[in-house]
């Protein structure tokens, strides 16, 4: 069924952080415990691709163009304490994959393979690692604008201080947490392998009172790398202490590889949220507000003129084995994008009309003029599942086109969206469930209305054809149901997706039996 090729016998060859492991799972004796897990799961459609929930917010492992697959999957993970203050964490997590899209396809990778390192309230970590960045309910969110679960997980190196821990002086009452990572991107994009600047800071307020308050700020650049046209962008260390202060490359050579954009804005693609939480802690039920506001550029930065969000209520239920032990409802509104004006400067000569719109819009969120790949990873977007790329869009619309093509060959080609959306989840006598319910109203992009993101066509050709005019409604549904057939380490998984609407009319099914346990523990 599953085929390795020398690529994949190369990759577990090479690869450091797996020869380690290796060598950490032989001797046992050296370690505190060892986990195992092995499974296999199996889906299937009824059009040529995959239902929208089936696929997004699975770390990658399943891809939207496949309309039948099969999984295996297994790894182990090691802990190690010692000092009493230090502990070392490594695992390996491998998928073998066999896909029906076009042709049969076969795959083998990687998923997870990293160590950790953890001493008092610190944590380095080295290698891939499934995660997510920004507030929201794991599990039942729709996803994070920031980083949600939709990608294979990137490779990446970072310090982090994962939970909240006290700020010194404050008693507890003020507490902070975040992240400062440095990753490496595929080499098969528009420019090949830039780099990932990552950093993210929150403090929360309240300490034991049953009412906190949590803000915080996220931000990525996407730098580096290497234009087929332009040659090696701005790499060295004096760029990159641009990247990670958000300073634009002025005084830069621009004959040298750098572009006037690069010259003029902030270097890099740069992507963050700012980020709200409300938590309280009831008798009952721990109950969570969240909003997240995207930005881009400067305009975007402006928190309190920038319409776009993720809104989000959470309830989580202190009883875990409840009917009903979450609830979440998500908003999600990102039309707005700094409005409809175009890009500051464009239309500055005289004689040009900006129709009574201010100069400055258009934000085009997760895409860039020179980073044309966008906030995507092996072709899954990063960021919410919600929006989709130019080969998701061909799914639903074979014959589409990018309205930018000629020029800028934008890559996410859906990114002004509303969204209601709902999951639940519980357990009935044993088998646990979950339910995810989302209504979606896709507008596309500014420069799709347009014809181009420098265009007026919305106001000067109002009768310019898009796939997206008039606006696309489209429901996503999930009900998946868990139970453990043989024992506690047995796991069964049932789930049936259906999507319906004006994109498409689908329903598929996976099934997926694992089994998991301990090999070895510390006595």
């Amino acid at each position: 069924m599953f085929q390795l090729n020398k690529r994949s016998f190369r990759l577990l060859w090479v690869n450091p952080i797996l020869l380690t492991l290796l060598n950490i799972s032989i001797a046992l004796g050296q370690v505190d415990s060892i986990a195992y897990h092995i499974g296999v799961m199996g889906s299937t459609a009824t059009q040529q691709y995959l239902p929208h929930w089936i696929t997004a917010n699975r770390f990658g492992i399943l891809d939207d163009n496949e309309y039948a697959v099969s999984v295996l999957r297994g790894g182990l993970q090691a802990n190690y304490k010692f000092f009493k203050t230090l502990k070392l964490e490594g695992k390996i997590d491998a998928v073998a994959k066999q896909s029906f899209r076009a042709s049969q396809n076969s795959d083998f990778f990687l998923q997870q393979a990293y160590l950790q390192a953890t001493y008092s309230i610190f944590e380095l970590t080295g290698g891939r690692i499934e995660r997510t960045l920004g507030t929201h309910a794991e599990g039942l969110s729709s996803g994070s604008l920031a980083l949600s679960g939709n990608t294979r997980p990137i490779p990446m190196i970072f310090i982090s201080v994962p939970e909240f821990e006290s700020v010194p002086f404050t008693k507890g009452f003020i507490k902070f947490k975040g992240t400062y990572g440095h990753g490496w991107l595929e080499k098969e994009r528009y420019v090949k392998s830039p780099y990932l600047h990552e950093k993210s800071f929150y403090l929360n307020f309240g300490g034991d009172f049953k009412i906190n308050f949590s803000a915080g700020i996220v931000h990525f650049v996407i730098w580096g790398g290497e234009d087929a046209s332009i040659g090696k962008l701005p790499s060295d260390f004096k760029d990159y202490l641009r990247v990670i202060m958000g300073k634009s490359g002025e005084g830069l050579d621009t004959t040298k590889n750098v572009l006037l954009g690069e010259t003029a804005n902030a270097l890099g693609d740069n992507l963050g949220i700012y980020d709200f939480g409300l938590q309280a802690h009831l008798k009952n039920f721990d109950l969570s507000l969240y909003h997240q506001t995207p930005f881009e550029d400067w305009t975007g930065t402006r928190l309190f003129r920038n319409r776009d969000r993720l809104l989000g209520l959470h309830l989580k239920n202190k009883k875990t084995n409840h009917i009903v032990s979450g609830f979440v409802y998500e908003f999600l509104y990102t039309k707005y994008q700094s409005g409809p004006g175009l890009p500051g400067g464009v239309h500055d000569a005289p004689g040009d009309s900006g129709y009574g719109y201010d100069f400055g819009g258009r934000d085009n969120y997760y895409n860039n003029y020179l980073y044309k790949t966008g906030w995507v990873y092996q072709d899954r977007i990063l960021g919410t599942p919600l929006f989709f790329t130019l080969s998701r869009a061909r799914l639903y619309f074979p014959g589409f086109v990018e309205p930018d093509r000629r020029r800028f060959n934008f890559n996410v080609v859906n990114n002004r969206v509303t969204a209601h959306h709902v999951g639940f989840m519980g357990k009935i006598k044993k088998v646990g469930y979950k339910f995810l319910s989302t209504l979606t109203k896709n507008y596309g992009t500014y420069g799709g209305i347009n014809g181009g993101i420098t265009e007026w066509g919305s106001i000067e050709n109002p009768d310019l054809e898009y796939a997206f005019k008039p606006a696309r409604n489209q429901y996503y549904f999930l009900l998946e149901l868990e139970s453990h057939p043989f024992s506690s380490n047995w796991s069964l998984l049932t789930t049936l997706a259906w999507d319906t609407g004006d994109l498409t009319r689908n329903v598929g099914i996976l099934v997926g039996l694992k089994r998991q346990g301990l090999i070895k523990t510390k006595k």
